[in-house]
């Protein structure tokens, strides 16, 4: 009863955590690349997910201490690894921070306009980034206390999106595939997918319990993506034609115009307030900046990067989730390639769940040792057709 608390504990935590502002970017997936072709991809997205997860945790377990990925790469692979880590983690975090802030003037927007105020997109852009900021700077504890209430929420309205769309749902679209659509959807999935950054906090809830941490994980992103799976689709087979985030609310009835917005609002507000917390904390901890040059720095870029880099929503997430988020996998790849050839690893975690030192057990170790080598050389052709795809735009 014990293992099956702590596997069901890491499930919830790590499944409230990929659930975020990330699945607003889905329906447009699902509208560009066709149900069938969306959808195929975005089980190959779980699944390197899913090997991703098991392989950081082999990492999290080979090295003692409390670490995050810089942290780990310096270990394993050298100073350069950690320096490309921490740059690649902050960049990440920033642009991030950037997508939220985009779709958080884009959902303020929209609640105005159904109330009859009309401003530029740019200015609620402001008023979002501003109160936020201001939250995490005097009181972003009293926020962190309803945030795992307004996960469930979130939750709640992707069901209830499922159940009042059902009877609209434009069925003779499913076999569709679009592959002239699949450029970009990647880094969208990716990014509405993965959480790799909280894993070595949940280490603290799993202890010695591997096998409950790697089952738990695996559980969260099985169920975290059929919720975001079924939003997306849902709402692509009732209006095919998103093409970003203001088209999700023409799927719904007119009366239900506030929905979107609101919980939107309430789903991205949360969400920009915890990782900008979590970027003030890796720029005073691993950077070393002090604590109010880095609030002003975490604040600063996300909002930086809206005047000079990025105003669309979905190419934003999409670079973060195809280049950051995959090379930040890439290095979890090399780090657990060098644990798992270690003369260390003598012992694996697949004995215990076929019988210790089994022959099929000791086969399969053999070929998961080789796993992060195609789930590397997956991560760079994705990385490489965004780069190719942003160069050559």
């Amino acid at each position: 009863m014990k293992h099956k608390s702590v596997t069901l504990q890491i499930a919830i935590n790590l499944l409230g955590t990929i659930v975020g502002a990330g699945i607003f970017g889905l329906p447009a997936v699902f509208s560009r690349t066709g149900i069938l072709g969306g959808t195929l991809l975005f089980l190959a997205v779980l699944i390197i997910v899913i090997l991703l997860n098991l392989l950081y945790i082999e990492v999290i377990y080979f090295i003692r201490g409390s670490h995050r990925l810089p942290g780990y790469a310096e270990k394993l692979l050298g100073r350069k690894a950690y320096y490309a880590a921490i740059v690649s983690m902050v960049s990440k975090a920033a642009g991030t921070l950037l997508a939220y802030v985009i779709l958080g003037g884009i959902f303020l927007r929209m609640l105005a306009d159904g109330l009859g105020y009309e401003y530029p997109i740019w200015v609620w852009t402001i008023v979002f980034w501003g109160v936020g900021s201001l939250i995490v700077f005097y009181g972003i504890k009293v926020v962190c206390k309803i945030e795992g209430e307004l996960t469930w929420m979130l939750i709640g309205f992707m069901l209830f999106t499922a159940l009042i769309l059902f009877p609209f749902i434009e069925w003779s679209a499913i076999p569709q595939i679009k592959l002239n659509g699949f450029v970009g959807a990647i880094g969208v999935i990716f990014f509405s997918t993965t959480a790799m950054t909280v894993l070595p906090d949940l280490k603290d809830i799993a202890k010695r319990k591997h096998n409950q941490f790697r089952l738990g994980t695996t559980l969260a992103v099985i169920g975290a993506g059929a919720l975001s799976w079924m939003f997306g689709v849902v709402i692509a087979l009732v209006y095919p034609d998103v093409s970003n985030v203001q088209d999700i609310q023409k799927a719904f009835p007119q009366i239900f115009w506030w929905l979107i917005p609101l919980i939107g609002l309430l789903a991205v507000s949360t969400s920009f307030l915890t990782f900008t917390q979590a970027l003030k904390n890796l720029l005073h901890i691993d950077v070393k900046l002090q604590r109010t040059p880095a609030w002003i720095a975490s604040v600063v870029l996300p909002l930086l990067l809206f005047v000079v880099v990025s105003q669309n929503f979905l190419s934003t997430i999409g670079f973060v989730g195809g280049v950051l988020t995959t090379f930040n996998g890439f290095i979890v790849c090399l780090c657990a390639y060098k644990v798992l050839k270690s003369p260390q690893k003598t012992q694996h975690w697949l004995d215990s769940l076929l019988g210790r030192k089994t022959k099929k057990g000791q086969k399969l170790f053999w070929g998961w040792r080789y796993i992060p080598i195609p789930v590397a050389f997956a991560l760079s052709f994705v990385i490489i057709e965004h780069l190719i795809t942003i160069f050559s735009v």
